[in-house]
Order: C-alpha cells, then structure tokens, then sequence
C-alpha cells in the first residue's frame, strides 16, 4: 500500500509545476474522470489523480477539472467546451484494464485507447504514454483491445498466429545481435556484447508480451560505467516489450519497457521507467 501512494506522489507532484497554461486560444478539454468503480475507491482515486496529472502535462490544452461530476451518457462535449475526456479501469483475468477516450475537435472524432497491466503498480508507472498517445493527434491509434465499432463489430478478428508460429530467427533492435523464438513462449536474446538473455513470450489482452527471464547481467548496460551497470543489474527490473503483430507474422511492432538510470559514475542517483519504439523482423 505503501509503494502505491509513493509511487503516484513522485509522478503527481512532477506534474503540477507545469499546470500552468496560459494561451487562452488553446483547446478546451472537458476532463471528467476515470470510472473505476470495479477495482475501489482508493486504487480509483489514486489512479484518477495521476491520470488527472499526466494531462495536465500536456502544453497544447487547456484543461477543466470535472472528476467529482458524472460525464455525459452519450460523451457529447459541453458547451463551451472543444474536447471531453474519460476513463474507466476495469478488472481483467489478466490484470488491469485502463480505457481511455477523447471525443471533440472540428470533426467530432471519438479517439480510444486501452492497455491491459499486469497490477495497478504497473498502470501508475507507466500510463503517461498512454494519456500523450490519445492526445496527440497526430499519432493514429488501433481499436482498443477487447473493443470493436459497430461497423467492424460483424466481421471477426484476425486470430493471432500462434507462439510456436513466430519460431524463428528475429532482429532490428539497436545493439541486440540476433533473437531467437523457440517452440513453447521460449525465446534466446543475443546482444552484441555477446551476452545471452533468456525470454519468455505469452499473449496477454491481444498483446504479444516479451519478458526477460532470470537475472539481470551487467552486460546488458555497455552504456554505463562498470561500477553502476553492476548496481543496475542487481536493482532494476528485467526488459519487458509489448508487441503487436502483422498478418504475415514476420514483423513485430512496440515497445521496449526499460528503466533509464542517471548516476555519478559510480553509483545510481536516479531511475525513470521509459518506453521505446522497436521493431522485430524474421
């Protein structure tokens, strides 16, 4: 519990210094809050403050605080207003669901966007990508997962290739020699340092989920001084990527969830959680 309210204070409170916006020609959002009825009241306030705060981030709105209201049924934007926001967080048997949406501008589009976390810990970490994503306009964004329009709602969706379809020989990533996927969710990272990585793969929510398996090795951080990367191993968490993948089933596309680290040369100082762009080929 403890580890849930300290990590959305540090994200939180990075925030709100930059509340401040200004310009008064920039877009209204009508920003109404995460319904998180399913998961309680104080994991949805916790959530709804820190999804409240990655907003408020952004430099290209102007923002109206409507959380203690209900949103409109139909998500039809106030008067007055250019865009209205909403969330909702739901349980999954796989972890937990965070939808949000945004509805508005001069054609009256209906932006979404969902990911499924393994816990709540994870949603706090790492959803500010997530909130910059649907508010960025010019980033195109895939139906949310477990979604469907009513247009598209008769068609059935492409069935994932199976895990021991994407066996194979894999690369693309910066610094990583080759990947090997094995038969069984199984796969070998060989990086050029000549290190081996052992990974496993699983779909979750729709989601090729990649995950470094065993002990991290000092090896793996070439970019940082051997004192910290030592420190690094032994302190940070294993690689982790997220991928969705094409219909020929020989390109994977995410992102690479790391941990960048700032230190002094001989010891860590500071770790941020990052996501980086990455493609794999066969």
């Amino acid at each position: 519990m403890k580890r849930l309210i300290s990590v959305a204070c540090i994200a939180i409170y990075s925030a709100f210094p930059q509340v401040t916006l200004g310009a008064q020609t920039l877009p209204t959002v009508a920003a109404y809050g995460v319904d998180s009825s399913q998961v309680g009241d104080y994991v949805g306030q916790t959530v709804n403050d820190l999804i409240f705060s990655f907003i408020l981030e952004l430099r290209s709105y102007r923002i109206t605080d409507l959380r203690t209201q209900k949103p409109p049924a139909d998500l039809t934007v106030p008067e007055g207003m250019d865009y209205v926001f909403h969330g909702a967080l739901s349980n999954q048997p796989n972890g937990v669901r965070l939808e949000l949406t945004l509805r508005g501008g001069a054609q009256d589009v209906t932006r979404k966007i969902s990911r499924v976390y393994e816990n709540t810990n994870r949603v706090l970490l790492e959803s500010r990508m997530l909130v910059r994503d649907l508010f960025d306009q010019s980033v195109p964004l895939p139906d949310p997962i477990g979604s469907a329009s009513p247009a598209a709602a008769p068609e059935a969706a492409a069935p994932l290739p199976s895990l021991d379809s994407l066996s194979g020989t894999w690369a693309g990533e910066a610094g990583v020699e080759k990947i090997l996927i094995l038969r069984g969710g199984k796969g070998v990272m060989i990086l050029s340092s000549g290190v081996s990585l052992s990974l496993s793969l699983d779909y979750r929510g729709g989601v090729l989920v990649v995950t470094q398996k065993g002990a991290l090795n000092p090896r793996q951080f070439l970019d940082l001084p051997e004192p910290v990367a030592r420190q690094a191993a032994a302190t940070l968490t294993p690689w982790e990527w997220d991928f969705s993948v094409d219909s020929s089933g020989k390109r994977l596309s995410g992102r690479k969830k790391i941990t960048s680290v700032t230190h002094d040369g001989t010891a860590i100082l500071k770790t941020a959680q990052e996501e980086v762009p990455v493609e794999w080929e066969r």
